[in-house]
């Protein structure tokens, strides 16, 4: 019953805490790649573009940072690419440009916004649910001596024959509140893993382990940058 509780609570806080992450790593992609692309033609978007994927290595980081307590496994940190020694700065500057991990990163922040979003909105409504129908004795009360009248429950109290007491609607609304909580880590246990595969998919598939200690150099994209970094200077 503890590990159900622990792993409940990493559960809640993974998808709870994923959302704040999720909305600036979701605008900064697509402001940054819509005004890199839109105005790459004039080279300026090119260190845009390199921005952008600097700018998403915190964010990944932070997203990655919350995979652990979801999958109950260590997550390695990703091999980004670096920059040949003595590199000029502007070298440097655009080596994520050619960093397969960079770009996953970029991809993450788009396709984890929706799921991060709908896992938020799940698992707060759910928890407001559970915790209101599991203290409706304490509250209920004040509402209808408030209201002067019935919350509209009493109609399902009288369906099922139990009459209209504040007893009877005490024990449906605690009745539907233990429901709830027996969905609750099924529920939110199934939207944080669905969004911790995704993740650990796109943040983390390019690990230090699975790659050399040196710079990965591929021929044609070293090239296009070396290109792109001598227009550039000349402009």
């Amino acid at each position: 019953m503890n590990k159900i509780f622990k792993q409940l609570g990493a559960d809640s806080a993974y998808l709870l805490s994923s959302f704040p992450i999720a909305v600036p790593a979701f605008v900064i992609t697509v402001t940054g790649f819509a005004a890199g692309i839109g105005t790459a033609v004039v080279w300026v978007g090119v260190p845009i573009l390199a921005a952008t994927l600097f700018a998403m290595r915190g964010l990944a980081a932070a997203g990655r940072s919350q995979l652990g307590a979801v999958l109950r496994q260590p997550i390695e940190g990703p091999h980004y690419k670096r920059a040949p020694e003595g590199a000029s700065p502007l070298r440097r500057y655009l080596t994520p440009l050619t960093d397969g991990q960079s770009w996953l990163n970029l991809l993450w922040g788009v396709v984890n916004f929706p799921l991060a979003v709908a896992g938020f909105c799940v698992a707060l409504s759910l928890w407001a649910a559970t915790v209101a129908s599991l203290g409706y004795p304490l509250y209920a009360w004040a509402i209808r001596r408030a209201t002067g009248g019935g919350d509209g429950l009493e109609y399902a109290t009288r369906w099922l024959g139990w009459g209209d007491s504040y007893l009877a609607l005490s024990a449906l609304s605690v009745l539907g509140g233990l429901v709830l909580a027996m969905l609750l880590p099924l529920v939110l246990r199934g939207f944080a893993l669905t969004q911790a595969a995704l993740g650990k998919g796109l943040l983390a598939s390019l690990s230090e382990s699975d790659s050399p200690h040196r710079p990965i150099r591929t021929a044609s994209l070293d090239a296009e940058v070396t290109r792109v970094q001598e227009r550039l200077s000349a402009a």
